[in-house]
């Protein structure tokens, strides 16, 4: 090879932009049953507590009027948002057009948002009645001890059943799809369990697939998140409830997104840009559980 002759050696840059591995579309939010809401707050539904019955014993008596508890649920919305800029200077540099990737990304990172936001109206406390005079926060029998199946153990079948016996005393039986959202090592600690245990179609299918997803175990809609939050104790809150146990509002139409140039600004660089506005509360506070699960 001739003396000098790398100054000829040349480099080729790849044209094509990709995201990296992440979360897209939002998995839990949208099991919320959605609602379109104006103003600084909303109400969700109106409820009526179920009531019972008198037996009469004598004629012509005095009618007894019931005292019927009635509710009114309150959501507030959050706002989030997103810009990157582009300059022509950048595209020349990176021998790439990563626009449309932006606005993927951006999506993307307002739909995180959504389910982080869902994620945390679960066990949060909410406010109720005529003008959103009351405090109700996450009531202890609706939780799942982390003891149950195992001392400070993880997810498993009986805690499962737990979940699934508390929603039935509170009579959520007529065929409301349940869903639970799990962290990866929940999803784990069932597929282990569930392996040893049981030799069943369905186990079978689930640990031939690799993932609880879609598999329809117990009769529930299982969902896979990175975003659940702990409690105090570190254990991870898991939660297990049906869509019309939580509502997902949206203000002004809910997430937008525009490219333009940013005539302001020297260049006129692109700039792509989204927003959101959007609040979760739960609606029926008898159709939401929480599991507690040890992940140590």
């Amino acid at each position: 090879m001739a003396t000098g002759s790398n100054a000829f050696y040349s480099q080729q840059y790849a044209t094509a932009v990709e995201l990296l591995a992440q979360q897209l579309t939002p998995r839990v939010a949208s099991l919320f049953t959605p609602m379109s809401a104006v103003g600084k707050s909303a109400t969700v539904v109106n409820q009526i507590d179920a009531f019972e019955a008198d037996e009469r014993s004598a004629l012509y008596d005095s009618i007894v009027f019931a005292a019927v508890t009635h509710n009114r649920p309150w959501v507030y919305p959050r706002h989030f948002d997103k810009a990157i800029p582009f300059d022509s200077i950048e595209q020349m540099q990176m021998n790439a057009n990563p626009q449309s990737q932006y606005v993927q990304g951006v999506v993307g990172a307002i739909n995180r948002k959504m389910d982080d936001e869902a994620i945390r109206a679960f066990f949060a406390d909410r406010l109720l009645g005529e003008s959103a005079g009351t405090t109700d926060s996450f009531a202890s029998g609706f939780q799942v001890s982390v003891n149950t199946g195992g001392t400070t153990s993880g997810m498993n079948v009986e805690k499962v059943q737990n979940a699934l016996q508390i929603l039935r005393e509170n009579e959520v039986m007529d065929g409301e799809q349940i869903h639970c959202v799990i962290s990866p090592k929940q999803e784990r600690n069932l597929m282990n369990e569930i392996e040893v245990t049981s030799s069943d179609f369905t186990a079978k299918m689930i640990i031939d697939r690799g993932t609880m997803v879609a598999s329809g175990f117990m009769g529930i809609n299982w969902v896979i998140s990175n975003r659940l939050l702990t409690d105090a104790n570190s254990y991870r809150r898991v939660p297990f409830f049906t869509s019309k146990g939580m509502a997902f509002a949206t203000w002004d139409g809910g997430m937008k997104t525009t490219v333009n140039q940013r005539v302001d600004l020297r260049g006129q660089p692109w700039q792509v840009y989204g927003e959101g506005h959007f609040g979760c509360v739960r609606r029926d506070a008898k159709k939401v559980i929480e599991i507690k699960c040890s992940e140590a």
